[in-house]
Order: structure tokens, then sequence, then C-alpha cells
């Protein structure tokens, strides 16, 4: 859960390649299958962490449909309201369409299968098996991977963040948050 917002490169890394996306979609979708985590690890008394949306039928499904419910209910205001960017210009970037729906679908499945490269337990076949799927795992050792896959990605969302800074702090939040 620390790590959750590394999942946002992803998102920038989508922007880059096709500027029209939905970025507060992308942004939100990434970072959706850690919402289950405090609540897994609370009704389980710290048993399970990660499940139904760190399955790809859980991203999918689920995870895909809270995506766009954050996006369209609640991304607007929060971002709005924290970060003091115009309202009606992040609501325009949220509105609810197919290409929101394929959006949130790929940003949660980035989140599965990244998640899936690096971390020791892997339920992505879940509610089919609990096992751990471990295909993925980076030189078949999650300890190693655990510590090159996060550095990875951190790198990435820095690199994106100094592009950014370099076009200068005018709108610095709403290109990073919004466009």
């Amino acid at each position: 859960m620390p790590y959750t917002p590394i999942h946002c490169s992803i998102a920038y890394l989508s922007r880059a390649i096709r500027p029209q996306i939905s970025l507060p979609a992308l942004i939100v979708s990434t970072m959706a299958p850690d919402l289950e985590i405090p609540f897994l690890y609370f009704f389980t008394d710290g048993q399970q962490s990660r499940l139904v949306l760190h399955s790809l039928l859980g991203a999918v499904t689920l995870a895909t449909l809270l995506s766009m419910f954050l996006t369209v209910c609640v991304y607007s205001s929060v971002v709005s309201h924290l970060f003091r960017i115009d309202y009606s210009a992040i609501k325009n970037r949220c509105r609810i369409s197919w290409s929101m729906v394929v959006f949130c679908l790929i940003g949660n499945l980035s989140h599965v299968l990244i998640d899936s490269t690096h971390h020791e337990y892997n339920p992505i076949l879940f509610p089919f098996s609990l096992n751990s799927f471990d295909a993925l795992v980076l030189m078949n050792d999650w300890a190693q991977a655990s510590v090159i896959i996060p550095l990875a990605f951190f790198s990435l969302l820095v690199f994106f963040i100094v592009l950014e800074v370099r076009k200068g702090t005018k709108d610095l939040w709403k290109r990073l948050l919004v466009e």
C-alpha cells in the first residue's frame, strides 16, 4: 500500500503515448485495487491483504466499476479542493464514456499485472484459486523483485513529474492531475 502512487507512472506513460486519454480515470484506476488492502487486513486480522481487486476477474469487474464511480463522483471534488484547481475543468475530464470504461479497465489490469511481478502473494486467479500465481514474478524471487520493480516505477514517476516541472510551475497540479 505505501507504494500505491507509483502505479500512477502508468497513467503518465499512457498520456505520453496518447495525450487525449482521461488522465483522472487512469490515475484513479491504477490505484483502485489497493483500496481493498486496509479492509481485508482489518476483517481478516492481518491474514489477508490482497484478494478480490487484485485478481484478473476483480480488476475487470469490481475494480473497473469502483474506478468509474470514484472518477465521476469523487475525484473532481477532492482534487479541486486539495489542489485549488477549477472544478469545472476537472469535471469535464471525468465524464462517463466508453473510453473511460476502457481506461479504467486498462489502469486496473496494469495494477494487477505490475503487482504480480513482485509480490509474495498474487491472487490473480481468484475466485477460481486462492493459490498465488507466481509465474510473472521477476527472476522468480519476490524479495529481489519487490525492490527492483517499485524502484523502476518510482523512477518513471519521478521522470514524468520532472518533465512537468520543467514546463513551469504555473498550472502544474492541473497538468499532473487533470490534463
